[in-house]
Order: C-alpha cells, then structure tokens, then sequence
C-alpha cells in the first residue's frame, strides 16, 4: 500500500529516546502522516485524537504493552505498525478501523492471534512476522483482498491448502522458517509476482509453481533443494531468481526458455554436475568461475558455526549445534514489500513495468510541465516503493542499481560471527551508511535530487560500506561494517564490544538529572532501565590483555555476568577478519574479562545470517 504525502502534512518524531508523544504534534491539525517508531514510548496521549486526518500511525518497536484503544478515534487510519513491541492482545474492537490497508504486529508476544481479523475489508498488508507461528491461521486466508503477507522469521512447516483462496496475493515474504514442503496448489495464486522461502528446509519446489505466469521474483537459497520444476521455463516474467546454497545438481531443461537476458540468477554453492556448469556459463557468459564452484565445507570454512569458548578453536557443523538464524528485519512503512532492510533491502522489476514507467514519465512531463508535479507512478519490490513526487528516470536508475550493489555485497558477506551471552533473540540487518533509511517505501528524503545523490555516494565511495544492526528485542546498536573494498595486509584488525544491561539505582538518577537539563545522557536502550554501550578495540589492545580505561569504562562497575540481564556481544567491527584472528582475539577478551569477573565460561560464537 502506497500513500502520497508532502514535507506538510508528515510529521517524522522516530529515533528520539520519546518516553511521551510531545503536545507540538498539534501544531500541524491536518496531520496525515505521524512516525513515533524506534522510541520509548508506553502510551498514547488523549490529546493525539485531535488529529482527525491521520491516516499513517508507525509505532514500531516501542515499550507498549497493550495495543493502545485510542487509535479506534482514527477511523481515516490506513497504514498501522505496532511491531516489535511487548503487546500480547490485539482488542477484537480493533475491527472497526475499516479503512485500514496496512497492518503491521510482528514480532510481539502475542497469546492469542486475532481472530477478527478478516473484518478489515480493505486490508491489503499483513505483517505477521516473528510470531513464533506453527501453523498459518485460517483466518488468514479469508482475507479476500490480501496483496502482501509477510511471515518471515517463523515456526511454519507449510501452508494450508487454503492459501489458494487469496487470489489478489501478489507478494509472500517467508523467509527463515521451518518449510518442508509448499502445497500443490500453490500454483493457484495467479496474481503472485514476489516470493521468497529462503531459509527454510524445502526438498521441492511443487509442479505448478509454473502457473504464477506474473511471478518477477522467487528466493529459495538456503534450502535443500536437489531440483526444480520441470516446467520453470514457464515463468517467463521472472527477472530474480535465487537458488543458491542448496543440492541441485542439474537444471530442468525448460530453464532456457526463461527470460534470461533480463534475470538476474543467483546460484552459487550447489553441486552442478560438469554439463550444467556448460550450460550456466553458455547462458550467463559473465559468470564467475568462483562461483561455480562447490566443496563440501572444511574445518575453516565460516560457512560452519563457531562454538566456544571451550572449543573455540574447533569449527562445528550447523547439525551438531543450530546456529542462531536471523530473517529478514521486515520494513518500518509495509511489511516486507523487501526490509526491512530496500531490504534490501531488490528484485528487479518486469521489463513491462519499466516500459510502463517510462511512458508515464513522459506523459507526466508534458501534462504537468507548467503545473506542480504530481506523484507519478508507485514502483514496488522486495523492498522498496518509489513513491515520490516527480519520481525521475534518474532515482530509478539508481535504486536499481543499489539493490544490484546490495546483493553482490551479500553474496560476499553472508554472515556476522557474534561472541555473545545471548542465545534468544538476535537478528542482524544490514544498512547502507548513508543518511537515508531504507524501508518498504524506499530510502526517504522530501527531496529525489538528495535521494540520488546519497545513493550514488555509496557506489562511489567505497569507505561508507554497510552497517550490521544488531537487535536483540531490547536494543538496536551497530555492531559490525562491511565494505565494498580490499583490506591490505597492514590494515590493523578490530573489534566491537558492545554491553545492554539493566542500569543501578544511582546511574538512573544521574541520567534523570542530566535528562532534566536536556543533556544527552547517550543512552541507547529501548527500555528506560536498560543502557547499551560500545567501544572499538583494536587486536593491539587485545593482545596486551591491559584493563585500560576505556575497557572500564563500558564493564566496570556495571559488569555482571551472572546477572540474566547482562548481554555483552563480541564481534569484527568489519569484514576484514580471519577465523584464527578472531579465536584469537576471543581469548584475549576473556583474559581481560576474567581480570575483573571469576569465571570459566563466557558465552559462545554464533553466525548470524545477515538480512536485508
């Protein structure tokens, strides 16, 4: 779902430590658009419902523990995230928002899942990721107009067969589930043009996924694929498909009958047989030879799962322990249009939805050429809508090209190595260093020249890189870079070290009173109690094993590991490491740590899939 706003009628409060919504929120009584996501906040004020013409309300990841009733005063309401908060009951009176399009609640512990929800009539966008969902509910497939679903990061085994009953779905986010199989009659939902299983435990693909004739993007990587459908050849929309890392040997022989000038086909870590490494290469005349290559994985491949820190310098296989997997953060604006994450955040668009756009590119200017410009077109994929006023050729050209940039950067770096006491709640998503966020709507500047421009500042300046966000439901905090460049020998090795833990009774005060006084008290956390902290150390400090002031700066006195609450994480600060470096420097951190706390056993290293 897409909505069209101007600097006016949008009001951007996110990222600003709110434990209250502030009554200045007023001063614009036509409000359409209020961001209050990544704050403190528990509850919503009396005074908000003087906004009647909101119709965008993002309250994700705050404290709130119950869906707060006074959005039912927001009867415009079309587009609501209250993901990634504490809530555990949706009220059914919720029903009566019967203009709401866009429905965000993902990742909360909710007891119960609402069974209302078909009531909204207009609803277009589910989010229901990270529900820790076993089963699809039914209620769900009796969504009629249902567009967008997103159920990345849980429990499912499979779909119902039911799934075949919303025949308006055009996008399925499910990535990092429990998928063995997809029903046959998957192939019933005509109108799909995005889907993405990518890590899961599929064997098989069913026959009549070849019926999804407007189907553009398919990710199956991380499964255990051993072959695709017969009748591929038949996706001839198809311009993404990701079959990477699972056990196909061959391809059907209908696959070069797909549209191969215009795919983009990712497909590396499968075991092609000799006669398919021809043909892929024939196809693809670009083809990386490295990327046809496949060995099974060897003591020192980071493809394996570290375990430590008693065998920490011994790689396990992921069947010997279940490594930590981290799904795609799905968008702040929509679910999963991927998002997270741009998320990508990436598929690229059917030729004739280009052709589409730039005819009404071109009838846009000569009608509108003396007359204000209007919002042009709306350009969905994976994770990204461009939805701007005056969308041009030019930020089109660029997002596509970011994306591209994206994938090859992940392809590369597909995972982060965490040493961590934490084992609950991890996911790391990775974002462009630029000053733009990527979501569901694309990266939002109230201006495209500066759209375009910062994201040709990160093709073009190789030292911005990717931010690895790591959150672990209580905080969000940069724990690692990746760039797009070559690290010389001499280039020094570094860590982070970041601590979340539950504050004292005297360090609260002290942050109230500089609170008081409008100081920054630099306090990260997302929970009022908790405070997150970061430092830099390089494999120098490490070695010495030196308690300097820095290092007690963030562990002393606050340093408790046998508190439940006390999380401290370990990790590259970027991609130029090696697995003995980082044993190595493993060691050193707990012989420092030990200094200062009797213990034998810290925590352990666990991969992290990147998400987008």
């Amino acid at each position: 779902m897409a909505y069209h706003s101007s600097e006016n009628d949008t009001l951007n409060l996110s990222n600003q430590s709110l434990k209250t919504v502030p009554k200045s929120i007023l001063e614009n009584p036509n409000l359409r658009v209020l961001n209050l996501k990544n704050n403190q906040l528990t509850e919503l004020p009396d005074f908000i419902t003087e906004l009647k013409y909101l119709e965008v309300l993002k309250l994700r990841n705050n404290n709130f523990k119950i869906a707060p009733e006074i959005i039912l005063k927001f009867r415009n309401l079309k587009t609501l995230s209250l993901s990634e908060n504490e809530i555990t009951i949706i009220p059914e009176s919720f029903k009566a928002l019967s203009n709401l399009e866009d429905f965000d609640f993902g990742s909360n512990p909710l007891i119960d899942f609402p069974q209302w929800i078909d009531k909204l009539y207009r609803l277009k966008d589910l989010g229901i990721y990270d529900l820790k969902l076993e089963h699809l509910p039914d209620v769900v497939t009796r969504i009629r107009y249902l567009e967008t679903l997103s159920l990345d990061g849980n429990n499912l085994i499979t779909l119902p067969n039911a799934i075949g009953n919303l025949r308006y779905l055009k996008n399925i986010w499910a990535e990092g589930n429990c998928f063995e199989s997809l029903p046959e009659n998957f192939g019933d939902l005509r109108q799909l043009e995005k889907a993405s299983f990518g890590v899961s435990k599929i064997k098989a693909l069913p026959e009549s996924i070849s019926n999804l004739r407007q189907l553009e993007y398919l990710n199956v990587s991380e499964n255990n694929i051993k072959k695709l459908p017969e009748n591929i050849g038949m996706l001839s929309h198809l311009t993404w498909l990701d079959i990477s890392f699972n056990e196909i040997t061959t391809l059907p022989s209908s696959f070069s009958r797909l549209n191969i000038k215009d795919l983009d086909f990712l497909f590396s870590r499968n075991p092609f047989d000799d006669a398919t490494k021809r043909e892929i290469k024939k196809l693809f005349p670009n083809t990386d030879a490295s990327e046809l290559e496949f060995n099974e994985p060897e003591p020192n491949d980071p493809e394996k799962e570290f375990i430590g820190p008693e065998n920490k310098k011994t790689l396990v296989s992921k069947s010997e322990e279940k490594p930590v997997f981290a799904t795609r953060s799905v968008s702040e604006e929509t679910i999963s249009k991927n998002h997270k994450r741009v998320k990508k955040q990436f598929s690229s668009p059917a030729p004739i939805i280009a052709i589409i756009l730039f005819a009404v590119l071109i009838i846009t200017f000569f009608v509108t050429t003396l007359s204000e410009k209007k919002p042009v077109t709306e350009i969905t994929s994976q994770e990204a809508e461009i939805t701007d006023q005056g969308a041009s050729n030019e930020h089109y050209s660029a997002f596509i090209k970011y994306r591209k940039h994206r994938e090859k950067i992940l392809r590369k770096n597909r995972f982060i190595y965490v040493y961590t006491n934490d084992t609950k709640h991890l996911r790391a998503t990775v974002q462009p260093n630029i000053e733009f966020s990527i979501s569901s709507h694309a990266p939002y500047y109230s201006k495209e020249r500066e759209k375009t421009d910062a994201l040709n500042a990160l093709f073009n300046d190789k030292s911005l890189g990717y931010n690895v966000i790591l959150n672990n439901k209580r905080a969000r905090f940069t724990q690692s870079k990746i760039y797009d460049s070559v690290f010389n020998k001499e280039t020094p090795k570094k860590y982070n070290l970041v601590v979340d833990y539950k504050m004292g009774k005297d360090e609260i005060e002290i942050r109230k009173k500089y609170a008081d006084k409008g100081l920054n008290t630099n306090s990260k956390g997302s929970n009022k109690l908790h405070n997150t902290q970061r430092i830099v150390l390089t494999s120098q400090v490490l070695s010495d094993r030196e308690i300097n002031t820095e290092f007690k700066s963030i562990t002393a006195p606050i340093l408790n590991l046998d508190a439940k609450d006390y999380r401290f994480y370990f990790s590259p600060h970027d991609n130029n490491y090696s697995d003995k470096a980082f044993n190595d420097a493993i060691l050193d951190l707990e012989a420092m740590f030990l200094k200062i706390n009797n213990k034998h056993s810290l925590g352990k290293i666990y991969r992290l899939t990147l998400s987008r």
